[in-house]
């Protein structure tokens, strides 16, 4: 092959034009076949987090900008609606709801049953209070006595298997690491609706609330995702300087201009 010389650099370079040859990187070649499609796949799974999730803040914000309505008019309300109920706390029974944080601070939900006008009970969570510096001590409660009208807002439980509502506790209050009304019931022993009510900052008997409708919103779950896809596009390109001769191909094509 013969060569010419750059006079503004004194380097040698090839007159011919190098031709684009594949030479395979075994290493990196068995490692995005493990990955890349590992990569991929957790893209397009936080992408339809992200659908899912836009349906859920649709929904959150239709209704709670609707009118509140009253327990007794729906049968089976739905999650983030708004409710207004009168009735009073059974303040004899009360759950501590364990490791929950307000502004990088412990504390507990205090969660308990509330007596409808037709003696039914269902759950209010009245929000978050500040544990104390011991952790044998539990935190001080206010009662509530009396006959009250609420705000609040329907929640359904979560299925984390690694939280319980069971409390090792034999006296109250009682101490849980998740709200589960099935479990509750057996605790208190008469039924509870199956879903609970986040009680409203502006309600009697509210501590601190602050609700977190949905832990991760869309807008960060397709963060999440273009992150997983700019992985898969780094090893891409990984993988094509790594198996072919490409650097030398657009080397010599400076050279060249």
């Amino acid at each position: 092959m013969s060569y010419q010389r750059c006079k503004a650099t004194q380097t040698v370079i090839p007159r011919g034009k190098p031709t684009l040859r594949f030479t395979p990187n075994t290493w990196i070649l068995v490692l995005s076949l493990v990955f890349l499609p590992l990569l991929i796949g957790l893209g397009v799974w936080q992408l339809s987090r992200a659908d899912e999730k836009r349906g859920i803040e649709a929904q959150l914000a239709q209704r709670q900008t609707a009118a509140p309505v009253t327990l007794q008019s729906v049968k089976k309300p739905a999650a983030y609606t708004r409710i207004l109920v009168e009735g009073q706390f059974d303040s004899d029974h009360t759950w501590l709801v364990d490791n929950r944080q307000r502004d990088g601070k412990p504390g507990y939900e205090v969660v308990q049953p509330f007596v409808l006008s037709n003696g039914k009970k269902v759950l209010v969570n009245r929000g978050w209070l500040p544990a104390p510096a011991r952790r044998e001590q539990l935190p001080e409660i206010k009662n509530i006595v009396g006959r009250n009208t609420i705000f609040a807002e329907v929640a359904y439980p979560s299925n984390h298997p690694m939280l319980s509502a069971t409390s090792e506790r034999k006296t109250w209050p009682k101490v849980i690491t998740k709200i589960a009304p099935s479990v509750m019931s057996e605790a208190l022993g008469e039924p509870l609706a199956g879903y609970y009510l986040k009680l409203d900052a502006a309600s009697t008997g509210a501590f601190t609330t602050a609700w977190q409708p949905i832990n991760m919103s869309s807008a960060k779950h397709t963060g999440y995702a273009v992150q997983w896809f700019a992985m898969a596009l780094a090893l891409v390109i990984l993988n094509v300087f790594a198996n072919t001769n490409v650097a030398q191909v657009l080397k010599h094509k400076k050279h060249r201009q």
